[in-house]
């Protein structure tokens, strides 16, 4: 396993402990290798399930391969946190994965990197190293971006913090969301 996403996958556990989500059913959309999946596992204490239009898993953790790269295969309702860690970068279809993880989920949680020059450069290096094939980063969106979005879509949504070691390079926000409450 690669000590660069179990790190990854530890400071995505400490940035969703603000939020205590132990002993919930979670969907890790963009599971990947698995690798993060398994720490969040086992750090956050939850019951989490893959899913991802390649079966790249490199760990054995609950998995179901997506047939469509904008419909989540499960049903309505089935978790109550639906994640997307370091994964909306790569679509085209921010807007239909969010309404799915609505669908698929009571809430949602977004581990996403911020947009910078150095991250541009260096994603496509990082994602040909742990996950072959995997399609470029295509959409990277600031705070801002990001929360015009989750209005637009109707969620209410709360930013959380994140820290890091101090040596870490990338730098990331995180979110909650969940749908706004009718009045």
């Amino acid at each position: 396993m690669s000590f660069s996403q179990e790190l990854r996958g530890k400071i995505i556990a400490n940035s969703y402990k603000q939020w205590n989500i132990s002993d919930t059913k979670v969907l890790d959309v963009g599971c990947g290798n698995g690798v993060v999946t398994d720490v969040l596992k086992n750090d956050l204490g939850i019951d989490v399930h893959g899913t991802d239009i390649v079966d790249y898993r490199k760990v054995s953790i609950p998995f179901m391969k997506m047939n469509d790269e904008d419909r989540l295969p499960c049903a309505d309702g089935s978790f109550e946190y639906v994640m997307f860690n370091d994964m909306l970068h790569h679509t085209q279809h921010i807007e239909a994965l969010l309404q799915e993880g609505r669908r698929a989920g009571q809430k949602i949680l977004i581990f996403e990197d911020v947009k910078t020059w150095f991250l541009r450069i260096f994603d496509p290096f990082v994602n040909s190293f742990h996950l072959h094939g995997m399609k470029p980063a295509i959409n990277f969106k600031n705070v801002q971006e990001w929360c015009r979005l989750f209005d637009l879509l109707g969620f209410q949504y709360e930013i959380g913090k994140v820290s890091y070691p101090f040596w870490y390079p990338f730098r990331h926000m995180v979110f909650k969301l969940q749908p706004k409450k009718s009045r």
